[in-house]
């Protein structure tokens, strides 16, 4: 492929991405967080709120020109999510793990009993 596509096919993708993640982001969020039955979909709608502020600050970095000067912030804030990203994704599977090894115990603990 030459470098003229290259050029010309990566800001397409990254804008159409940008395009369509925020507003499915968006989406997810609302539904699950109606959906508080279960953890899972805390930790779900978590990341769908990490990805709607990852593409918002990669947003925020096309439309503003690097020569006005925030550019180490929006680099800062856009490391800062991905690697929340990282740690919500470890302790959604931390969890399950849980859920997997000590079934019972993770069911009789949320379920209020009374005698």
């Amino acid at each position: 492929m030459s470098e003229f596509n290259i050029f010309l096919i990566r800001p397409v993708i990254k804008w159409l991405g940008i395009v369509l993640g925020i507003p499915g982001n968006i989406l997810s969020a609302i539904v699950w967080l109606r959906r508080r039955q279960n953890s899972s979909a805390i930790y779900i709608a978590a990341l769908a709120i990490n990805d709607l502020v990852i593409l918002m600050i990669s947003l925020g970095d096309n439309v503003i020109p690097y020569d006005s000067g925030p550019e180490y912030a929006f680099l800062y804030l856009q490391q800062s999510a991905q690697n929340l990203e990282s740690l919500l994704v470890l302790g959604f599977s931390v969890e399950r793990l849980f859920a997997i090894v000590r079934p019972f115990k993770v069911s009789f603990t949320r379920i209020n009993v009374r005698y």
